[in-house]
């Protein structure tokens, strides 16, 4: 790609470099470029022929041969450039011819307007022009002319009868014609072996053989388009294209309009399948074919043009068909992935709402086990202890029953009453209430300070000692404990119910929460997993 954009610049600013090898695309490219630039080289075509005309007002009236010289001049320089021009100075040189009293000018002029007319495609006008003119009069260059411009009529002619009959009339004298233009030239000039190329194919050498030994010499622009634009006829696809368009810019660059190159350009682009580029180097034709005014020209444009433009509405309209086609398949394939969407949304909904489902039922499940557990750990501790405790009572009833039934038989009553006297049911209940917050405390160490907690401080409840807990404590702990019946708790703690419910009653209503809370916060109170009773 880089090399390619050098290649551009490097032809852009040094016009004269050669087109050896160089790819089509690229040379299209350049082509494009020229065509924008157009205007410049024609502002230097006018510089030139406003020069020759500035010279040929400045001329005497009587300065007849000075005025011909330089209307051949503007001849020259018009005869590729626009028609119309061509044709003025053609019938200029004609009556300068005449005022000149020349017949051997005017016979050559006449040639000059013959040219012209055929440029243009007036056939009739150039064989009458033809006809008028005498050969006798005309020198060896001359005589060669007129035979060319014979053979150019013919040809002409014969590509626009293009039938049957007339036609190969046509390409006979046009060939008889060009013999006879052929063997007065010189051998091995340029001149000769590009009337030969025009030889009918089948004889030998093949006519693109001329074409080569041109091709491989040194040319003028205008030269080298003459030769690339025949060449091409005898090659196909990329060769053809880039030999045209090497053709075509050389044309640009010369203000050359009377030229196929363009237009066979066109042509070439049109076979190969590249419609695209066909449609528009064929509009630049027919713009160059009128900007000269060639009837001929513009009629093989005018020919193409429609078949071309019909292949281009036929491409959009199948790509407009496939855009449409394209554009409801991603429409359907849109609903699909929405309704796909739509019913995985729904799915990951309903996922989302069982995951929800199935948390809360973990939590529920997670929050029973905990309580399980902690009333299993209760269970376990208490009934443990207890059943320790109830033995050391039932060992030290059975002493006593022994050491009392020993006295009453012994008929010591006295010893018997002093051993009933020393039983003290108000310390054992102390000692078990003892047991209790001992064993409560290392379950729930964090309890008191979580109940106080829930008051001001005013009216907290403070134990009487360290590891004990006051009466309305034990209250709330046996709460703690699921024992939450006012009657139950009061069997246990030896107070009246009435007792009972006034303490809970008094506890809620100066608790900084509300009555329903305070309770669910009790029961929340964290158990100490890793309390042991020994």
């Amino acid at each position: 790609m880089k090399t390619r954009l050098l290649f551009i610049i490097f032809v852009l600013f040094f016009p004269y470099c050669t087109f050896s090898s160089v790819p089509a695309d690229s040379l299209l490219r350049v082509l494009k470029i020229e065509l924008a630039r157009k205007g410049r080289y024609d502002r230097q075509m006018e510089s030139k022929i406003s020069g020759l005309r500035q010279a040929y007002r400045n001329s005497p009236a009587s300065a007849l041969h000075k005025k011909y010289d330089i209307t051949i001049a503007l001849f020259d320089l018009y005869q590729d450039y626009r028609f119309d021009s061509t044709f003025h100075y053609a019938q200029r040189l004609v009556e300068l011819s005449i005022d000149l009293h020349d017949d051997r000018k005017l016979a050559e002029n006449r040639l000059r307007l013959g040219k012209t007319l055929i440029s243009s495609g007036m056939f009739k006008e150039t064989f009458d022009n033809l006809r008028e003119t005498n050969p006798r009069l005309l020198d060896l260059n001359a005589k060669k002319f007129y035979y060319i411009l014979y053979s150019w009529a013919y040809s002409d002619l014969a590509k626009y009868n293009s039938d049957r009959f007339y036609a190969p009339q046509d390409l006979v004298k046009k060939f008889l014609y060009l013999d006879s233009a052929i063997a007065l030239t010189q051998a091995g000039s340029f001149e000769r072996l590009i009337l030969e190329a025009q030889r009918k194919e089948g004889t030998l050498p093949h006519p693109s053989v001329y074409y080569e030994k041109l091709y491989k010499r040194k040319l003028s622009l205008h030269e080298e388009a003459m030769v690339a634009t025949g060449l091409s006829r005898y090659r196909h696809g990329e060769e053809k294209i880039r030999l045209l368009t090497i053709a075509a810019i050389n044309d640009l660059r010369t203000s050359t309009y009377r030229a196929e190159a363009l237009f066979s350009l066109g042509k070439a682009l049109y076979e190969e399948g590249k419609i695209e580029e066909a449609y528009y180097f064929l509009k630049q034709a027919m713009v160059q074919a009128n900007t000269f005014g060639s009837r001929m020209q513009q009629y093989q444009v005018a020919h193409l043009l429609p078949k071309v433009a019909a292949g281009r509405e036929r491409i959009t309209e199948r790509e407009r068909e496939r855009f449409l086609i394209y554009t409801v398949c991603i429409l359907v394939l849109a609903v699909i992935a929405t309704l796909i969407g739509f019913i995985i949304f729904v799915q990951l909904k309903k996922v989302r709402a069982a995951q929800r489902v199935i948390k809360e039922s973990n939590d529920m499940l997670a929050e029973k086990n905990k309580q399980l557990w902690e009333a299993g750990k209760i269970r376990e501790e208490y009934i443990g202890y207890f059943f320790s405790e109830l033995s050391r009572y039932i060992i030290k009833l059975d002493k006593l029953k022994r050491n009392v039934q020993r006295r009453v038989k012994s008929g010591n009553i006295e010893e018997v009453l002093n051993i009933l006297d020393k039983v003290d049911i108000g310390q054992e209940r102390t000692e078990l209430f003892k047991t209790f917050d001992q064993i409560f405390l290392k379950l729930f160490p964090d309890f008191v300070a979580a109940v106080n907690s829930m008051f001001e401080e005013k009216d907290q409840m403070k134990p009487r000692a360290a590891g004990a807990l006051s009466p309305q404590l034990r209250i709330f702990a046996l709460m703690r404990l699921g024992i939450s019946k006012n009657e139950m708790i009061a069997a246990i703690l030896e107070y009246t119910v009435n007792t009972v419910y006034t303490y809970r009653f008094r506890a809620k209503s100066k608790a900084l929460v509300s009555g329903g809370d305070f309770e669910q916060q009790i029961m929340g109170i964290q158990l100490n997993a890793d309390a042991h009773l020994t």
